[in-house]
């Protein structure tokens, strides 16, 4: 072969590009979840989306900004801004709107004493707890949860359905009515009366 092995030290002295490196994916103030955690988290996050009070990563000055022309006892959940907490809850108080953080622990999400592997029906417990008796925190501000501020204030007929369903039957009897798979699928999607 003529003029073939120069050809190859030719091709072997080119200096070829490093690979690229594999940057760290971008750095988030959420610590690791076990596999466990990980699934509440979803499972959660899931059911927050289909909530419609679940607004993301809104800034606290406009949570309350929103929050103080509504009635006292509404509520929102948005992220946390601080590292060690995924979620917080404003709410319309008496003395104006506040905000609390819910807190993730051992597989569960804890908010004054109360403890439930989902925000929502911690949530659907913080309502029917406020009917009685309102929560007191911090320089004695009184808080009652009453009704959440959704992103869309007319729900649709489907979810408002879903939700007088629940009320009446309550997860557990809805599960034995028979209904078409349709319909059970929709009413599984979001299983609370709120």
């Amino acid at each position: 072969m003529v003029g073939g092995s120069s050809q190859l030290d030719a091709l072997a002295d080119v200096r070829r590009p490093d690979p690229p490196r594999l940057q760290p994916d971008q750095p988030t103030h959420y610590r690791t979840f076990r596999n466990t955690e990980r699934q509440i988290v979803n499972r959660t996050l899931h059911f927050l989306d289909e909530s419609g009070f679940y607004w993301g990563p809104l800034p606290v000055d406009q949570a309350h900004t929103m929050l103080a022309a509504e009635p006292v006892g509404t509520f929102l959940v948005r992220d946390s801004t601080q590292a060690n907490h995924l979620f917080s809850l404003s709410v319309r108080a008496d003395k104006g709107p506040v905000s609390m953080r819910i807190l993730f622990d051992k597989e569960h999400f804890w908010f004054n004493n109360a403890c439930f592997d989902c925000i929502v029906k911690l949530l659907e417990y913080c309502v029917d707890s406020t009917k009685i008796k309102p929560f007191m925190f911090d320089c004695n501000i009184s808080v009652v949860f009453c009704k959440p501020l959704r992103k869309q204030p007319i729900p649709k007929l489907q979810q408002l359905c879903r939700r007088s369903i629940i009320r009446h039957y309550g997860v557990e009897r809805v599960r034995r009515l028979h209904l078409v798979t349709r319909l059970q699928t929709y009413i599984e999607e979001f299983p609370f009366k709120m």
